[in-house]
């Protein structure tokens, strides 16, 4: 026979079973990411034994953001994509070796979620990895094999596994709303940013998710969402929250409620899922008392720790949101179209409003204000879905640029006057200080502030350019959203005139 042919009734015969292997999701080794003494503080806060017993061998996958390189105008950066992602991936899994509570396996490939990719695991984590190009799709070319690999991961959960969603987990599917359906909520934003301290509280305390923080109330230095639809109390049980009354002031802090969740469980059809919105900063991950929540969490996607999982209803009487004084600011941005915005009708394609974001297709113009800015603040929320570039522009001139972009360098960087310096010192004028930006996927707040004949610049509650001379253009202008050929998305659009 043929030996061609002979392949083809093999293939037919056995199901390709050795082809299939071949295509198998490649395992990732976080180690390299990972310093050895943060290693080490890794495993010792991992608890030494799990809070239930196994009803079974368990299997669990973690997927996570791993290596990827990024051109940068011909210069090649390699990087993780979420600076925790890899810790992230390490505690879980050693707290599966650690604990006997279950056999994990990291990847980063998204084959993974490729039809039959999920056999034989009892629940999937997603730890820190932002799923755009993963299951949720950037054009109609692959829509098949996307739509398949979200058939496979639905599938999976509505028919009794688990899924556990950690952090970054929760960014908005933009191809795909029924998964923040499942996971039940979208990060919308950052209420408080991982540099400050936070006080979070046990809406449940006698949750046994909740048992490592022994019903009490505890502070925590990470980054802290705002959740929009489909969150609702009345869909989920939340576990942990923001104590507001003693929360930090936040100007980002936007929800009239005043409720911050940061962990919670619900069902899926007959799965179950866990989420938590903590795991911003590798600390994180070296504190014991988290790790104990995550492994329960786990325990309980898995269907070994058996939880109430009702909503919790909803809130009993209206809390303080801790956010800063508003007074003098006004919206630029009305969240349902572009009144006061110069936008062509036929450009409108382009420049799309949904549930409260402006969505940019990458295709379309730069867009300005119909109004005149001299001396201003002005908050700009922005959030890329992939890799991008784009800015703001000041006083009705390209000139004016505050950059927003992936490059190493971080946003907030100022273009055309860093371009134009003549040494290094005047270079560092209009270049971050720090690269404060979050990853892709997460949404960023600038603050910026035109005084005079300079502009200072703060990145999600860090000041990256400070008092930086912007000489030459008019005392007063427009203020522009750049079209830089790449998908980006604002929100909450404020400004502040000075008096």
């Amino acid at each position: 026979m043929n030996r061609s042919i002979l392949w083809i009734v093999v293939c037919v015969s056995v199901g390709c079973a050795a082809a299939l292997a071949s295509a198998a999701a490649k395992e990732f080794d976080p180690t390299p990411y990972v310093p050895k003494d943060d290693a080490a503080k890794i495993d010792a806060a991992v608890p030494a034994k799990a809070s239930a017993a196994p009803g079974a061998a368990r299997k669990v996958l973690i997927f996570t953001e791993g290596k990827r390189g990024l051109v940068r105008r011909g210069a090649a950066t390699t990087y993780v994509g979420h600076k925790s992602a890899p810790y992230c991936a390490m505690a879980i899994a050693a707290m599966g070796r650690k604990t006997g509570a279950f056999a994990a396996t990291i990847t980063d490939d998204p084959k993974a979620f490729d039809p039959g990719g999920l056999d034989g695991y009892d629940a999937v984590v997603l730890a820190n990895a932002y799923l755009d190009r993963v299951l949720f799709g950037v054009g109609p070319k692959e829509a098949d094999r996307y739509k398949a690999r979200q058939k496979t991961l639905t599938d999976f959960v509505a028919g009794g596994k688990g899924l556990v969603g950690i952090h970054v987990a929760a960014a908005e599917a933009l191809g795909w709303p029924e998964f923040n359906e499942m996971l039940g909520g979208t990060h919308r934003g950052h209420a408080w940013h991982a540099h400050e301290t936070v006080p979070i509280e046990t809406d449940d305390p006698g949750h046994p998710i909740n048992a490592a923080f022994g019903g009490r109330s505890f502070a925590i230095q990470d980054d802290v969402y705002e959740f929009a639809a489909p969150y609702s109390r009345e869909s989920v049980r939340v576990l942990l929250s923001v104590y507001t009354p003693k929360a930090p002031p936040s100007m980002t802090a936007d929800r009239a409620d005043g409720d911050y969740p940061v962990s919670w469980v619900r069902k899926h059809g007959s799965g179950r899922v866990f989420y938590t919105a903590m795991g911003h900063s590798p600390a994180t991950w070296q504190n014991a008392a988290v790790l104990r929540h995550v492994l329960d969490g786990i325990q309980f996607a898995a269907g070994d720790l058996k939880c109430e999982t009702a909503a919790s209803g909803p809130l009993r009487g209206k809390r303080p949101t801790g956010a800063a004084d508003r007074a003098g600011w006004r919206s630029l941005f009305n969240g349902t179209d572009y009144t006061g915005w110069k936008l062509a009708e036929k450009d409108k394609a382009h420049w799309k409003v949904r549930d409260g974001v402006m969505r940019f297709d990458g295709q379309g113009p730069t867009i300005w204000t119909a109004e005149e800015f001299g001396d201003f603040t002005v908050r700009v929320d922005w959030r890329f879905p992939r890799e991008g570039d784009s800015g703001v522009f000041v006083r009705g001139s390209g000139r004016g640029q505050v950059n927003i972009w992936t490059w190493a360098m971080g946003s907030g960087e100022m273009w055309s006057f860093r371009g134009g310096a003549k040494t290094p010192e005047a270079k560092k004028l209009y270049t971050p200080s720090v690269n404060a930006d979050k990853p892709v996927g997460e949404w960023n707040t600038f603050v910026i502030t035109a005084k005079g004949q300079t502009l200072s610049v703060a990145l999600n509650g860090r000041e990256v350019i400070h008092e930086a001379p912007i000489t030459g253009l008019k005392p007063a202008g427009p203020i522009a959203l750049q079209r830089h050929g790449n998908p980006i998305e604002f929100k909450a659009i404020y400004v502040k005139q000075a008096k």
